[in-house]
């Protein structure tokens, strides 16, 4: 049986995609990374993926991890894309995945990554992994069961005002020049209220910040274990890829 799918993570900055083996978890063929020229645009990003699938030459399921609450393939909520995304179901890429798609969060295609293919959940019955980038996506697995659209990312901060993901972010990081060692104390309030609300017995951080990870690491402290993603850019393509073959 042939287990292969493409997988699409799109992010504020831009989408990745690639075909992966679903069962092995790994890369087949090329692996392509692309800026957004506007991201506020569907049609144009849209317009973008279809020539990558076309290079790709490419037919067949396809899952995409969309950042924002995503329902019965169809997008609810786009804070970090913008309104014009509310609706989107992709079936302008039709011809690429020909009604085999699958759609659904993008922190939650990077926590099913990780569960079957990278850190795993080292016997903890209750996950939360943290994907920090342009927002944070924040995804809890209960007994192997994915929670879907959490989105706890969009809490108010507990302390500072605004919400969560407005000072724990990597553009937060970013856009208020902060130094690791700044940016870890912001992020260690946010962690204390998420490890409160959620009581998790592992907490697995990914995103690009987490190539400082042997700085950040002693800066940060939570009672659940605190791990790194091991999986890097491949992460939310390859989840929902293997959402796309694996889905119920």
């Amino acid at each position: 049986m042939n287990m292969r799918a493409l997988g699409i993570d799109l992010g504020g900055s831009g989408f990745r995609l690639g075909v992966f083996d679903t069962v092995t978890g790994s890369l087949v063929g090329d692996f392509i990374e692309q800026e957004h020229e506007d991201v506020s645009d569907p049609a144009m990003v849209q317009a973008s993926m279809a020539k990558a699938l076309q290079a790709l030459e490419w037919r067949g399921p396809i899952g995409i991890g969309f950042p924002g609450v995503v329902v019965n393939d169809v997008v609810e909520t786009a804070p970090n894309l913008g309104d014009a995304w509310v609706g989107t179901d992709f079936s302008s890429l039709r011809p690429f995945h020909e009604g085999q798609v699958s759609i659904l969060n993008d922190a939650d295609a990077v926590a099913l990554g990780e569960l079957y293919f990278g850190v795993g959940h080292q016997g903890h019955d209750k996950v939360l992994t943290l994907t920090i980038g342009t927002g944070l996506g924040t995804t809890v697995h209960e007994n192997g069961t994915l929670v879907p659209n959490l989105e706890y990312g969009r809490l108010p901060h507990p302390t500072r005002g605004g919400l969560l993901e407005e000072h724990l972010s990597g553009r937060a990081r970013r856009e208020a020049n902060l130094s690791l060692e700044q940016w870890a104390g912001r992020f260690q309030e946010g962690l204390d209220a998420l490890e409160r609300l959620v009581e998790p017995g592992l907490i697995v951080l990914y995103g690009g910040i987490m190539e400082h990870w042997s700085t950040i690491k002693p800066l940060l402290s939570t009672r659940a274990m605190l791990l790194p993603a091991r999986l890097n850019r491949t992460a939310g393509p390859l989840g929902a890829a293997w959402y796309a073959t694996h889905r119920d």
